[in-house]
């Protein structure tokens, strides 16, 4: 296990612009997934603060080993710096095997275990106050380079609210350190998502009585919703954190009104964005839909991929609720992203 800073941010453009690769051919499977086996696991959104912890999943679909080389990236700003410091470890995953740990604790390895076996490998603990990302890339063996294996799914609990990782499938992999989701040796990431919301602020009624403390039917006094966002591009050898500019258009409501866009938003490294109204100027609307858009440093479509978060808050004497939910890209708006390995 290995800590390690990250240097300052640069442009979106610094990261996954130029990418070549010489392959005979590419898998129809050009796209991310959140339900099938993969060989890059993705996990947007990892917290371990204020009382909140993150129970992390891996799991090894198939009947041989399987190892993983895995990098949390810490995208916490303590007075108004950011960390982005990046750790790694190593899991080691017999056939069928599924392993489970708290980000705030990780866990032991235990020596009296076989390491090929049973045992899979120790998880460090995240630093008091994390919240980022978990990055998993099977590779061929122990301290291997990676390969498209396509083993790996991943699940994500983060104070009770579950979501699933997002999955890089491999197609041509060529075993170097530098993985390009390019569509090719890996499949690209989306550049856009459809987001279903509430206006900033709304209220409404709770469906099925599915709140703590609430009944149905009982008033919400405000649902708020945000985004959990990192760019599609890593860089584990150098550091450099890359960005992605996040744009909201349209937004069209429930009258089918196209409303004014507010501030476009700028992610380095991992950022939860709050969808309020200094990111959005609505109408008097309830609920809306967003087409949200990355784009890089000169304008062009960008990768990414994050989590939605909404969160209900009741009036006096009554509790609160939250979710935690994946993303749904828009049907063939991906872009090229990369990630480099030590």
């Amino acid at each position: 296990m290995r800590t390690f800073a990250v240097r300052p941010a640069v442009t979106a453009g610094a990261l996954g612009l130029a990418f070549a690769l010489a392959a005979t051919s590419a898998s129809a499977q050009d796209s991310y997934t959140v339900e099938q086996p993969t060989s890059v696991l993705i996990f947007p959104k990892v917290v371990n603060d204020e009382g909140r912890d993150t129970v992390l999943q891996v799991t090894n679909n198939h009947n041989v080993m399987v190892y993983a080389h895995c990098f949390y990236t810490d995208g916490q700003t303590i007075n108004g710096v950011p960390r982005w410091t990046v750790t790694d470890f190593q899991l080691n995953l017999t056939r069928q095997q599924t392993t489970t740990w708290p980000a705030s604790t990780g866990r032991p390895q235990n020596p009296s275990d076989d390491q090929n076996g049973i045992d899979p490998g120790g998880v460090p603990p995240t630093v008091d106050g994390f919240t980022g990302s978990l990055v998993c890339v099977q590779i061929g063996s122990s301290h291997g380079n990676p390969i498209g294996g396509n083993s790996l799914t991943g699940r994500a609990s983060v104070a009770g609210a579950d979501y699933n990782a997002v999955g890089i499938p491999g197609i041509n992999v060529d075993g170097d350190k530098t993985l390009m989701l390019d569509g090719l040796e890996y499949a690209r990431c989306p550049s856009s998502y459809h987001l279903d919301f509430v206006t900033p602020g709304s209220g409404g009624a709770v469906a099925l009585g599915s709140m703590v403390g609430f009944g149905l039917g009982d008033a919400v006094a405000t649902v708020s919703t945000s985004l959990t966002v990192v760019p599609c591009n890593y860089d584990f050898a150098t550091f450099f954190p890359a960005s992605v500019r996040l744009g909201f258009n349209p937004i069209v409501d429930e009258f089918e009104n196209r409303n004014s866009v507010g501030t476009a938003e700028d992610v380095v490294c991992w950022e939860n964005v709050q969808l309020d109204n200094a990111v959005f100027e609505l109408g008097p609307s309830t609920f809306n839909t967003a087409r949200v858009n990355g784009n890089d440093s000169t304008g062009a479509a960008a990768p990414f991929v994050g989590v939605a978060n909404v969160l209900r808050v009741g009036g006096t004497s009554l509790g609160m609720d939250s979710a935690t939910t994946n993303l749904h890209a828009v049907t063939g708006a991906l872009a090229d992203g990369q990630i480099i390995i030590p």
